[in-house]
């Protein structure tokens, strides 16, 4: 079935923009082109040799301050021999757009985009500036992307409102039902790097100073650092939401406190499961190992890299000093890489309750609820500087589908495609059409 939309996500998704080494410029000749055809004005961004973002702007009334429809050009790589497709063919198969970004986020890039051609092409009047802005480097914490951008261009990029990333629907999880995710607010990121040294030795004659062996106990301690569930606002209401699909949670619906949300959760055994418990607590993942050089020989120094998420109300610093303090170890040096704050923004804004609007009138059998956003976005940096920032990506996937998203044989279903483009149009018109 041909729609724009299902191909200029299987032209984007050819263009292999991978980070590393990132290769943004393609794609944003690409973009540049569709923005010439139109008679859009745009302007490009270059961080660094082929390192590149890209700007477009229809031009409103100024009654209002800017919307940014806020995307990354950038995609995590792919092993062509773990897919049943090329990852960078932008096959269109079974109903399916497949490819890496196909979920995250070319396919939402093209959403804004016909989003942002609609306003054009149908001559809508607007009551501020629409914004459409592709970055670079998202998926290496935005360094040459959005960090860059605000440095260096602070006034380009000033706006009242971001739509980003982070939100989308689900099935699977209420019987019978869609949950429509809005995302405002993201998890912390603290990336630490653990170091240990010791005494090298033949590995026939072990002694106390293995500094692997040093570090796995120290690692141990780590992971055994008490982390109690706690319940923020924002999914304190994304849990009531839910609720009333769900007998076993009626308690908390009766009294709403916080103590019997974790209560029947636990008892529930929704708390083990991966998704939900990181929503409630600060999580410690031990992700690298590195040590040694032969098999025979007592390494003398061992790193471990390890990645922790922040609830909101923590930050990375307090963090770094509990890690410490909980190895207590001599022999261990605790090194903060990088990593930013929690982050989020305000539920309470007309911006918000018109996404809440829009998706209840498309998906009337849906469920509408905030999300705690697991992972990392650029929206951070907006946030950061006072700007309301919300995930927001109109589509309908399985719960299976989710497991695509950075995995193997991503894809986005074309009627996701359709139907997404004329929610996110209709979002558009919502939030900057001029009456």
């Amino acid at each position: 079935m041909y729609h724009e939309a299902v191909d200029l996500l299987s032209r984007y998704i050819r263009i292999d923009t991978s980070v590393p080494p990132g290769n943004e410029a393609p794609a944003v000749d690409f973009l540049a082109g569709l923005f010439r055809h139109e008679g859009i004005f745009y302007k490009t961004y270059e961080a660094g040799p082929q390192r590149q973002s890209i700007r477009a702007v229809l031009r409103g009334s100024g009654k209002k301050g800017p919307v940014i429809l806020l995307n990354h050009i950038d995609v995590v790589p792919a092993d062509k021999s773990e897919w049943t497709v090329d990852p960078f063919g932008g096959e269109i198969r079974d109903g399916f757009v497949y490819g890496r970004g196909a979920l995250d986020m070319k396919g939402q890039g093209i959403l804004e985009l016909m989003a942002f051609l609609a306003m054009k092409r149908q001559g809508i009047a607007l009551s501020r500036d629409l914004i459409f802005l592709a970055v670079a480097d998202e998926e290496a914490m935005g360094v040459k992307g959005v960090q860059f951008l605000l440095e260096q261009y602070p006034d380009d990029l000033k706006a009242d409102l971001v739509i980003n990333e982070g939100g989308f629907g689900i099935t699977g999880i209420i019987p019978g039902k869609p949950l429509i995710l809005i995302s405002p607010a993201e998890k912390g990121i603290c990336w630490l790097k653990l170091k240990s040294k010791g005494r090298s030795g033949h590995g026939s004659m072990p002694h106390e100073a293995n500094a692997l062996e040093i570090l796995i106990k120290a690692v141990n301690r780590l992971l055994s650092m008490p982390s109690p569930p706690i319940v923020t606002p924002d999914t304190a209401e994304y849990f009531k939401c839910i609720a009333h699909s769900f007998d076993f949670m009626k308690p908390y619906l009766d009294d709403g406190k916080e103590e019997t949300l974790i209560k029947v959760l636990t008892e529930s055994g929704m708390l083990r499961v991966p998704q939900f418990s990181a929503m409630l607590k600060n999580t410690v993942s031990v992700n690298m190992l590195h040590s040694g050089s032969k098999v025979n020989v007592i390494p003398s120094q061992a790193e471990a890299e390890v990645d922790i998420r922040l609830l909101p109300g923590y930050d990375t610093h307090a963090m770094t000093e509990r890690v410490k303090e909980a190895l207590q170890d001599e022999h261990i040096e605790v090194i903060y890489q990088t990593g930013h704050n929690p982050n989020g923004s305000s539920k309470d804004t007309e911006h918000y309750r018109i996404m809440e609007e829009v998706m209840q009138r498309h998906f009337p059998a849906g469920i509408v609820a905030p999300l705690l956003m697991l992972g990392s976005s650029d929206s951070r940096f907006f946030r950061e500087k006072g700007v309301p920032s919300y995930g927001f990506m109109p589509v309908i996937l399985p719960l299976t589908d989710i497991g695509l998203i950075h995995g193997i044989d991503e894809r986005i279903s074309i009627d996701n495609l359709i139907r997404g483009s004329e929610i996110m149009t209709d979002l558009v018109l919502r939030l900057c059409g001029d009456p």
